[in-house]
């Protein structure tokens, strides 16, 4: 991967604090390195490119939180290219976000807080969408016998489920989280 340097157009300007070190329990390289692996393929799965599967699960880890390029580089062992094109999408996913240090011109790259929970209200969109072309659809077969409508409705249920059921499951989690968002 090699290294294109990253616009500003997406620059956070927050206050970074130094590197710090005061993580008590240290894991090992290898156990690191195959945690890495590990959530980049599941990601994977669930249509992110690898690479940037790998570099979420680095950065949900590491130590400090905020990673230059050089340093995502040589953590996962991939060209600053690689890293770059990288960054760039799960900057434009809003899953990492660019940070600026005071007095350096580096940029540094970290998770955007509360990434998971951003991440399943993102996805509310889609659902709604999805829901609304079933709703279509099933209207434009409305007088179609059953056996042509039941996979649409099928379809049109499960997302109207889903749609009902997200947010009070985001409710649930903050209430046992002792988080108000």
């Amino acid at each position: 991967m090699k290294c294109v340097k990253p616009s500003t157009r997406s620059t956070v300007r927050a206050s970074v604090p130094p590197p710090s070190t005061t993580d008590d329990a240290p894991a090992s390289a290898t156990e690191l390195a195959d945690f890495v692996e590990q959530l980049g393929i599941g990601l994977e799965s669930s249509g992110l490119p690898r690479a940037a599967g790998r570099m979420l699960a680095w950065l949900m880890v590491c130590d400090p939180p905020e990673q230059t390029a050089d340093d995502l580089a040589t953590a996962l062992v991939a060209s600053r290219g690689g890293v770059s094109t990288t960054v760039r999408l799960l900057v434009q996913m809003q899953l990492v976000e660019r940070v600026g240090r005071a007095g350096e011109r580096r940029s540094y790259y970290r998770v955007v807080p509360h990434v998971w929970d951003q991440a399943m209200t993102a996805q509310s969109a889609p659902i709604t969408l999805m829901r609304q072309v079933a709703d279509r659809g099933l209207a434009i077969l409305a007088d179609a016998g059953p056996g042509r409508r039941e996979r649409l409705a099928e379809m049109r249920d499960y997302l109207t489920f889903m749609e009902r059921e997200m947010p009070a499951l985001q409710r649930r989690y903050h209430a046992e989280k002792g988080t108000n968002r």
